[in-house]
């Protein structure tokens, strides 16, 4: 599993430390600051949403025989769903 440029780096740190605290195998990918997906239209939005961009990998996007490697999802579905479980209520992604 791969993510993008995040627009918010408090955000990011979070991905981060639940993929290692959880065990869940990621790779870092190298990009310009803007995604290419709709993340970057919400993300720079009146002023700003906390965004990160998780990409799951596969072959042949856009086409009727996308392949993906089922680890791989059932991974990417644990990252975002651990990430959310430890966002406390009331609490933001501001810098200071």
């Amino acid at each position: 599993m791969t993510y993008g440029p995040a627009v918010q780096n408090n955000l990011l740190q979070r991905i981060i430390d639940t993929a290692d605290k959880n065990k869940i195998p990621f790779q870092r990918q190298a990009a310009s600051r803007f995604t290419g997906t709709d993340t970057d239209a919400f993300a720079y939005s009146n002023q700003g949403v906390p965004s990160a961009l998780i990409s799951l990998p596969l072959r042949y996007m856009h086409t009727t025989v996308e392949m993906v490697h089922k680890n791989d999802v059932e991974n990417c579905i644990r990252l975002i769903y651990e990430t959310l479980q430890n966002i406390k209520a009331g609490e933001d992604f501001k810098y200071l």
